[in-house]
C-alpha cells in the first residue's frame, strides 16, 4: 500500500455501530496432532501457522496442509505428562528479520520450567535450527503441577511469561502451602516481564527499565504481577494491548484483566482469594483493596473445572464479534465469550452448542486457543485436533456497491471485496472479474464517490469516483488467464480509521483488435464503497 495512503488514514476519525453477533460454528483445521496446546505464527506470515505439541514438537500448517516434517522437535529435552511438556511458543516481534522465536517447557531435573530461545534455519523457513537453542530462564518448580506455561510478547516489545504458585500433594492438596504467590522472593505464581534483546549478567536476559519492582532487595526484578494460582493462559488484545489473564483456580475460576498502559505491580490476590471469595487459610487480608479482583469468575467445589483462556476476537471474517473474548474450560468441554466495558462485562455467552465440531468430531477437552496473522482464532483440542472458528454463513460488512461502470467486452465487471474491511487487516483484497486475460489494469481509491457516474475525463467510460477526491491514488493491476485482477493492501490497526470511509473503482484498457468498448479503448467496474469497521 502506498506510504502516502498509510498516512492519510491514520489521520482520519470517526465511528461505526456495532450489529448482532454474527451464528459460528467450528471448522476442523488440522488433525493427526498429539495434544496440541496452542496455535500462532510470525507478524504477517498469511500463509502460515504454528501448532504446539505438548510432547515437544511445533507442526507447521501451510495453506491448510499439516506439514510432515516438524518445524522443531524437542522431546529429548522435555520431560512429558501431566501438565509437563512443551507448553507455549512465541515468535519475536522482528521474527522476519533476526528469526527468534521462544518456548516454554518442562526439563530435566524435575520439577523445573525453562524458556529457551531458538532461530529459524538459514536455508529453510519451514525447520528451526535445533542447534540454536540457547536457556534464558530456568525455574525450579515444587510438585510438578502448576507449571503455567504461557509466554507471550506484549505491544511494549517485552516477553511476558506466566509461572503457576507450584501446586502441591496428596492426599490434603493444600492451596500453595509455601506462599510462593504472595512472596516477593520467589518468581512462581507470578507473570513475569523480561526483554530479550537485551542482557544483564549473570541473567540471559535484560530486567526492563519500567519494571514495577525494579531495584535493590525484593520483590524479584522480573515480576510484573502477583498472586496468582496457575495463570495457565493470557493474551493480549493485539489491537488495544490489554492483557487478559485467565487463572486456573481450586473452588473458582477467573479471568483478570489489566489494562494498556498499566504500570504493573498489581496483586491479584491467591492465595487469599479464589475469585471474588475468600479462601482461608488467609496468608492476606481478603478483599484489601491492595488486590486486584477478577472480571469474571464461575466455579463450585464440584464439579472439576479448569479453564482455558483466549484472545480477544480480532480477525476479518467476523467483523461484529471484534472486541469479543473467548475462553474454554477443559474439565467442562466448554466454550464462553464476552465483552469488557468500563462498567463490567456484556454479551457473557455460553458458546458451547454452536462451537461443536461438525461429525463425526467432537471435542475431548479443550487445551488451548490461537491466533493466526489474520487475527483468525482457533480452539486446540486434547483429542489430537485442531478447529477454526468461522462464521456459519456468509457474513461481510462494510462493503457497498454502486453503479454499473462501462461494460468490457466479455462483459460488465464486479468489482468486490474478499473480506470485510476491517482495521488491522494485514491484507486486505479486492478484486474484479472480465477484464482482459493476461493485461494491466488501474485500481483506483479515492475519499470521494460519484455514485451516479460521468465522464470527468472525456475517455468514454463511466466513472464512479470523484478525480478531484482529496485522496485519489492510483494502483496498476494485473489479469490473471480468465480476465480477472486482484489488489490487496494492509489496513493498519489504528482505532482513529473506524469509519473512513473509502471508494474504490477498476479500470481496464483493451487492446483494439479484440474490441474497442468506449472510444478510448477502456472499461470500467462499479464502484464500491470500503467503510472501515473495527
Amino acid at each position: 500500500m502506498p506510504m502516502r495512503l498509510l498516512a492519510v488514514l491514520c489521520l482520519l476519525l470517526s465511528a461505526v455501530d456495532l450489529g448482532a453477533q454474527t451464528p459460528l460454528q467450528l471448522q476442523l483445521f488440522a488433525s493427526g496432532l498429539n495434544r496440541p496446546m496452542q496455535v500462532t505464527t510470525p507478524v504477517g506470515d498469511l500463509g502460515r501457522v504454528f501448532v504446539v505439541e505438548q510432547p515437544g514438537r511445533i507442526r507447521i500448517v501451510r495453506n491448510g496442509v499439516l506439514l510432515p516434517t516438524p518445524f522443531l522437535d524437542m522431546t529429548s529435552l522435555i520431560v512429558f505428562g501431566g501438565e509437563n511438556g512443551l507448553l507455549s511458543l512465541a515468535f519475536h516481534p522482528n521474527y522476519a528479520t533476526n528469526g527468534q522465536f521462544f518456548v516454554f517447557y518442562t526439563p530435566s531435573p524435575f520439577p523445573t520450567v525453562a524458556v529457551r530461545r531458538y532461530t529459524v534455519s538459514a536455508g529453510n523457513p519451514d525447520v528451526a535450527n535445533a542447534s540454536s537453542g540457547v536457556v534464558l530462564m530456568q525455574q525450579p518448580m515444587v510438585y510438578g503441577n502448576h507449571n503455567a506455561g504461557m509466554i507471550q510478547f506484549g505491544l511494549d516489545g517485552y516477553l511476558y511469561i506466566s509461572i503457576g504458585d507450584g501446586g502441591s500433594q496428596a492426599p490434603l492438596w493444600p492451596e500453595d502451602p509455601l506462599n510462593h504467590a504472595q512472596r516477593g522472593d520467589s518468581l512462581l505464581g507470578k507473570i513475569l516481564r523480561i526483554d530479550v534483546n537485551t542482557t544483564q549478567p549473570p541473567l540471559a536476559y535484560g530486567i526492563p527499565p519500567t519494571n514495577p519492582f525494579i531495584g535493590p532487595g525484593d520483590p524479584r526484578d522480573e515480576i510484573w504481577a502477583f498472586g496468582f494460582r496457575n495463570p495457565w493462559r493470557f493474551g493480549f488484545d493485539r489491537l488495544t494491548g490489554d492483557l487478559y489473564i485467565a487463572d486456573v483456580g481450586g473452588q473458582k475460576e477467573e479471568v483478570n484483566f489489566e489494562a494498556a498502559g498499566s504500570l504493573g505491580g498489581r496483586n491479584y490476590g491467591w492465595a487469599c482469594m479464589t475469585g471474588f471469595q475468600c479462601n482461608p487459610p488467609l496468608v492476606c487480608t481478603c478483599n484489601s483493596p491492595a488486590l486486584t479482583a477478577p472480571i469474571h469468575d464461575y466455579g463450585t467445589a464440584s464439579p472439576a473445572h479448569a479453564i482455558i483462556g483466549g484472545f480477544v476476537y480480532r480477525g476479518v471474517a467476523i467483523p461484529d464479534l471484534r472486541g469479543t473474548y473467548f475462553f474454554a474450560d477443559y474439565m467442562r468441554v466448554e466454550t464462553w465469550s464476552f465483552r469488557r466495558t468500563g462498567a463490567g462485562l456484556t454479551q457473557l455467552t455460553n458458546r458451547t452448542v454452536e462451537l461443536t465440531p461438525p461429525s463425526p468430531h467432537f471435542l475431548v477437552g479443550p487445551t488451548g486457543f490461537g491466533e493466526d496473522a489474520f487475527g483468525e482464532m482457533y480452539l486446540c483440542d486434547f483429542a489430537g485436533k485442531v478447529y477454526k472458528i468461522v462464521p456459519n454463513g456468509a457474513v461481510q460488512t462494510g462493503v457497498t456497491l454502486y453503479g454499473s461502470g462501462t461494460a468490457g467486452c466479455v462483459g460488465a465487471h464486479a468489482l468486490t471485496a474478499i473480506a470485510s474491511p476491517v482495521i488491522g487487516n494485514p491484507s486486505f483484497s479486492l478484486r474484479c472479474n472480465n477484464g482482459p486475460a493476461s493485461s494491466f489494469g488501474i485500481m483506483v481509491l479515492a475519499s470521494d464517490a460519484d455514485v451516479l457516474g460521468s465522464d470527468p475525463l472525456g475517455l468514454g467510460f463511466t466513472a464512479h469516483v470523484q478525480v478531484t477526491s482529496s485522496l485519489l491514488l492510483l494502483h496498476t493491476i494485473l489479469s490473471d488467464a480468465a480476465g480477472v485482477g486482484s489488489f490487496a493492501f494492509p489496513i493498519p490497526p489504528s482505532a482513529p480509521l473506524i469509519g473512513y470511509q473509502l471508494n474504490a473503482q477498476a479500470l481496464w484498457l483493451w487492446n483494439p483488435a479484440v474490441c474497442v468498448p468506449s472510444p478510448f479503448q477502456w472499461s470500467s467496474s462499479n464502484g464500491l464503497g470500503i467503510t472501515l469497521q473495527p
